[in-house]
């Protein structure tokens, strides 16, 4: 049988980092020279949840799949079905939908039959898979509103006007991030707030005029120009109330 094998981590760290994607591609391709498929194409989607379809590799793969016969494979290959969906219904969409153009869902880790009962199995892993995932960003949520009670910084890159400090905290390894004030763009910053409240020589200024205005003083944000959209975020950015 000729398949396609999609891998899939949640996040860019994960992707950049980890050992997943290539463990997830090894495993699979081994299992298919077990049971002798052929692999017409892999497809490695780095850094996307899959709650959701907006992922550009999986519609792709999907793409090439629903073609007018013959699609380019039989099935699409996963490690786990979770890799694959992670809500049940979008699940069950997306398989019924490929199956129209004679495509099948594999697992290599939770191999089901194609009968009713197969079929039950599958939408019994895909509601736990979807249960897992809301479970977990769930502590997720409740972990980051704590470290941001206690003074943490939460994200990976921080808001204009700011930069990131490690802070040792003591009798752990771990270090943390806090803010501080980064004195050059706080004043850029401070101006953007001033023009959008007071305008410029008597004149009102939205967000596109304050993007102009700045471009015209060659005031660039972190190397590049401003935009309607980067002025739009800093007004509304709430890590400026203080």
């Amino acid at each position: 049988m000729i398949v396609a094998l999609y891998a899939r981590v949640s996040t860019t760290k994960q992707a950049e980092k980890d050992l997943s994607i290539p463990d997830q591609v090894s495993q699979m391709r081994a299992w298919c020279k077990a049971h002798g498929h052929s692999v017409a194409s892999e497809y490695v989607e780095a850094g996307a949840s899959a709650t959701d379809d907006r992922r550009p590799v999986f519609q792709r793969m999907i793409a090439d799949a629903c073609v007018a016969p013959p699609s380019p494979f039989e099935a699409i290959v996963v490690h786990s079905l979770s890799r694959f969906f992670r809500d049940s219904l979008e699940f069950g969409l997306y398989e019924r939908n490929l199956k129209r153009f004679g495509i099948r869902v594999l697992s290599i880790t939770q191999q089901t039959s194609d009968d009713p009962s197969g079929e039950m199995i599958r939408r019994i892993f895909s509601v736990f898979d979807e249960y897992q995932s809301k479970e977990n960003g769930k502590h997720t949520l409740r972990a980051m509103r704590e470290n941001a009670r206690q003074g943490f910084f939460n994200g990976s890159r921080p808001p204009v006007g700011y930069r990131t400090v490690e802070v040792e905290l003591p009798g752990n390894k771990w270090k943390k991030k806090q803010l501080e004030v980064d004195g050059p763009e706080a004043v850029v910053v401070k101006r953007v707030f001033e023009c959008y409240l007071y305008g410029h020589r008597g004149q009102d200024l939205g967000v596109h005029g304050i993007a102009a205005y700045f471009n015209e003083q060659g005031l660039l944000v972190r190397g590049q120009q401003w935009t309607k959209g980067r002025v739009h975020d800093v007004l509304t950015n709430r890590a400026y109330i203080g």
